[in-house]
């Protein structure tokens, strides 16, 4: 079979993350992403709180442009809000051909936006036609339950899967998509994991929104049963956010739904650490850096054609494999990027900075013909009546309500 290179929108090559940086860069990334028959991802530029948006996609270019094997370009994220944010968020849509903006809902004191901003960003995103991202979870239930795990004593990987249960994802993914339907901005739910989420997003695309899922590889292929392992390098390399839901029949659930278009794209999310990064958490999973693999194995394990995977043979950075042992039924034999063979045999055949960087343009059609069809449908329009004549009252004091309800009351009643 001859496929179109795949497209992966959802990476994390060489983000410093959680006191440490992620094991793949640019270069180790992308030659991962051609082995698996990938030709471009999508990472993030991701500035601190208090960060200019501009320098963090001019950091970002730097690091990516002069080793990257595949074509890529940039999601930018928000992680705070101010009238600097709003003015950046247009130049990069306009000048820097940035067409997405990542909000964090999750990550509390870090990254994470409260609903007014959350709201604000929404409204920035559609006046520069753009599509608004979120990593959808409630990061105030997040904080306390994991407070509440430590003190239980439960140090270890588990502890991260009970305090992000599926109502947490479910939850804040059903808020996300109330907030951007209000403004009536296109929404894209990252990392879909749970079936509660999936349902939320099924449900919202049914009943007419523009909202669009991504399962990612890992929700896709495996499960969160592994948080129970007994080896704590096993657990830790399955600690990602949203975690692995441990109902095995997650990953079906997701499919069937991503074959009827409840669920739109697929992803990975990878962002890798080696098992001596894991370890800054052994003692306390919040410690643990989150992240897992998939940008080599996603196009197997969703067309399910393909090898035996393992960590001895794959060309990812990382010293651990979170879909090992998986048999699927046909693999990337050559990759062709660019006109160039840049993958065959096993082999790869490709130079840093063969790939470029992809503008995206603003007011994308596929997305946007929706929302403007929904602007000119659903935006309310006033009852034409006759204007009220009859008797206004007076309201006699403004420093004390309550007295204003009590006197309000008696001369209604008069």
């Amino acid at each position: 079979m001859v496929l179109p290179g795949g497209i992966d929108p959802h990476t994390h090559l060489q983000l410093p993350f959680m006191g440490t940086r992620s094991a793949d860069d640019f270069l180790r990334g992308t030659q991962a992403a051609l082995a698996g028959g990938t030709t471009t991802i999508i990472d993030f530029a991701i500035p601190q709180k208090g960060g200019s948006l501009l320098d963090a996609f001019d950091t970002w270019r730097r690091w990516a442009d002069p080793k990257v094997c595949c074509d890529y370009s940039l999601h930018v994220a928000v992680t705070w809000w101010s009238e600097q944010v709003k003015e950046e968020m247009a130049i990069l849509a306009q000048e820097k051909g940035v067409n997405s903006f990542k909000m964090f809902m999750a990550y509390k004191d870090l990254f994470m936006l409260r609903d007014p901003e959350l709201y604000a960003a929404f409204e920035q995103c559609k006046e520069t036609g753009a599509i608004a991202q979120v990593h959808a979870e409630n990061g105030d239930i997040i904080a306390e339950g994991a407070k509440k795990m430590l003190a239980l004593g439960v140090t270890g990987p588990e502890g991260h899967a009970l305090c992000r249960p599926e109502a947490v994802e479910a939850e804040a993914t059903l808020r996300a998509i109330t907030l951007a339907s209000a403004v009536n901005c296109p929404l894209y739910v990252v990392h879909v994991m749970s079936k509660s989420a999936a349902k939320v997003i099924a449900d919202a695309r049914r009943a007419g929104k523009v909202v669009y899922g991504e399962p990612i590889a890992a929700s896709l292929g495996t499960d969160g049963t592994h948080y129970w392992s007994k080896e704590w390098h096993h657990a830790a390399h399955h600690v990602m956010s949203p975690p692995l839901r441990p109902d095995p029949s997650t990953p079906g659930f997701l499919m069937n739904l991503l074959a009827n278009d409840d669920l739109t794209t697929t992803a990975t999310d990878h962002c890798t650490f080696n098992t001596c990064q894991k370890a800054l958490g052994k003692d306390d999973f919040t410690k643990i850096p989150n992240g897992v693999n998939g940008v080599e194995d996603r196009m197997s394990i969703v067309w399910e054609k393909g090898v035996t995977i393992s960590a001895k043979t794959h060309h990812q950075a990382v010293n651990f494999n979170i879909f090992e042992g998986m048999v699927c039924h046909g693999v990337p034999l050559v990759t062709i990027s660019r006109g160039k063979v840049v993958y065959e045999e096993g082999a790869l055949s490709v130079t840093p900075g063969h790939g470029k960087f992809i503008p995206r343009r603003p007011f994308a059609e596929y997305v946007y013909k929706r929302i403007q069809q929904r602007d000119q449908t659903c935006t309310p329009t006033p009852v034409e009546r006759a204007p009220y004549k009859g008797e206004v009252i007076t309201l006699t004091s403004r420093e004390a309500p309550e007295d204003s309800t009590v006197e309000t009351g008696t001369q209604a009643a008069s």
